[in-house]
This record gives C-alpha cells, sequence and structure tokens, in this order.
C-alpha cells in the first residue's frame, strides 16, 4: 500500500472515530429527552463554553447554551469555593416558564445542561442525567462506570431509631435495631471528634464496600454497597428518602416507633435496593 493510501486511510479511520463519539453523543442526549417527560433539550459543553453535543429541538441556540452551561458551573464552584465548600455535583435554576439543570462530569471536565419545562420531575431528572454522565464519559474515553451495587439499606431517625432495614439477601443473624443505633453513634462520634472541622461523616470502608451516609430534615439513610458510580446511588437514595419525608413529615416529627404509621414505605425505598 502507498504512503498516500496509508494516509488517506488514517483519515477516514479518525473521521470514523470522531463520528463514531459523535453518534454515542447523541445517542445518550437523545435518551435523556425520551426517558424525561418535559425535557426540551440538552448540551454538553467543555470548559471553554464550546458545544460538544447538542439535542434542542427548539428554542435557544446550542452555542449559547454550552457557553451558559460552562458559565453556570464555574460560577457555581467558585460561589462554593469562598465559602470553604466542595462544588456542587448539580445546579439547579428555577425560572417562571422553565428550569435548568447543569451538572459537570469532573472526570471528563464537561458539564451537561437541560432546559425543561416547569412541570418536570426533577427526582426523575437527577436520575435520568446521572445516568447520561456516565454515557458521555465513556463516550469521551474516560473509561465506563458501574452503579455501586448496594446489599442493605437501613432507614433511620436522626436519633438512630429505626424505622427500616431493607437487604438483598435473607440476612437473620443481624440485630437491626442496634446496629442502626450503633450507624448513629459512630457519626456522632466522627462529629464530636472533629467539632472543629466542618462536613460531616458521609462514607465508611471496609475492604471492597463501603457504607454511605445519606441525611435527609428527620431521617438518616446508611447504604452498604460496593464501590462504584456512587452519584447514581446518591440520587436514587435521596429522591427516596425526600419523597418519604415529604409524606410523612408530620409523622416523623413526633413518631413513637410504629412502623404502621409510614403506609407505602416499602414502596417508596424497595426499588432504590433492587435498581
Amino acid at each position: 500500500m502507498h504512503r498516500a493510501d496509508l494516509h488517506l486511510e488514517g483519515r477516514a479511520a479518525s473521521r470514523a472515530g470522531l463520528e463514531g463519539i459523535e453518534a454515542q453523543l447523541d445517542g445518550v442526549l437523545g435518551q435523556l429527552r425520551r426517558n424525561v417527560r418535559g425535557v426540551r433539550g440538552s448540551v454538553v459543553a467543555d470548559s471553554n463554553g464550546l458545544t460538544i453535543a447538542s439535542d434542542i429541538r427548539s428554542g435557544v441556540g446550542p452555542a449559547t447554551l454550552a457557553a451558559m452551561s460552562t458559565l453556570i458551573a464555574q460560577s457555581a464552584g467558585s460561589v462554593f469555593e469562598n465559602i470553604g465548600m466542595p462544588g456542587p455535583n448539580l445546579i439547579i435554576m428555577e425560572g417562571p416558564e422553565s428550569n435548568v439543570v447543569v451538572m459537570h462530569i469532573p472526570i471528563a471536565d464537561v458539564t451537561l445542561l437541560t432546559l425543561m419545562d416547569k412541570a418536570t420531575n426533577i427526582g426523575v431528572l437527577k436520575i435520568e442525567m446521572g445516568k447520561a454522565t456516565q454515557g458521555i464519559a465513556t463516550a469521551l474515553g474516560f473509561g465506563t462506570s458501574h452503579k455501586a451495587a448496594m446489599s442493605e439499606l437501613f432507614i433511620m431517625t436522626k436519633g438512630g431509631l429505626l424505622i427500616r432495614h431493607y437487604s438483598d439477601s435473607l440476612r437473620t443473624d443481624l440485630d437491626r435495631d442496634a446496629l442502626s443505633g450503633m450507624l448513629v453513634a459512630v457519626q456522632q462520634f466522627v462529629q464530636q471528634t472533629l467539632a472543629s472541622k466542618s462536613g460531616a461523616l458521609n462514607q465508611l470502608k471496609y475492604g471492597a464496600h463501603s457504607i454511605f451516609f445519606f441525611r435527609g430534615n428527620f431521617t438518616v439513610a446508611a447504604a452498604v454497597a460496593e464501590e462504584g458510580d456512587v452519584e447514581t446511588l446518591q440520587y436514587q437514595v435521596l429522591d427516596a428518602l425526600q419523597d418519604f419525608e415529604d409524606r410523612y413529615a408530620s409523622t416523623l416529627e413526633s413518631w413513637n416507633g410504629d412502623v404502621a404509621a409510614f403506609p407505602g414505605l416499602d414502596d417508596i425505598f424497595e426499588k432504590v435496593i433492587k435498581g
């Protein structure tokens, strides 16, 4: 084969690779729009505010949204940095007719912006955007990630009273009430020991598994999971916890330990551990 032929073949392969990336990104954004009712469109932007991929059906142009996406993420990061806190994973901007949600994908240093109707379910959108960020990172060549596989989920009051325990196996050797109390006690111990430091205990690691803590206004969820995509796990558990607290806020304020006070409890959380 001649050198010229090799050069042309190399360019064709490079172009095919680029087209393959674009097709993957288009597929990810299209899937996001199809999976969430009310999504008007989305765009992936690089750190300079340039469009990498877009799925906009009408309204504002992709270039404008891409620039907005990067600016929003950088501005939010600066705000959190100035108050001494880690930058947010997700930013929500609410308008009178529509909302904008931006997620930063650190591994690829890109942002995903989604424009949606006011009626769009934010919880569902957050989960689907979490999935989309995995697809975007993979398409851009930053490897694949798997959802952290959860094996146990404890739902507790902030005082350590167990509300419910879910497991992917039939465990009969656990004193669940004692364990939930210990999980809360460990958090309190760390908080008291590091009283001069801001923050909270979010993870305990044991071998390939970790216990992740997620906090609501009245409750704490402790999830035992293998290492993996913790962001998706976080969105699912926090959304379920928020749903639970929204339904039973008045009951939780003065709960006496009777689980019968929470009809529909299992419907909220079993879907989380089943993935």
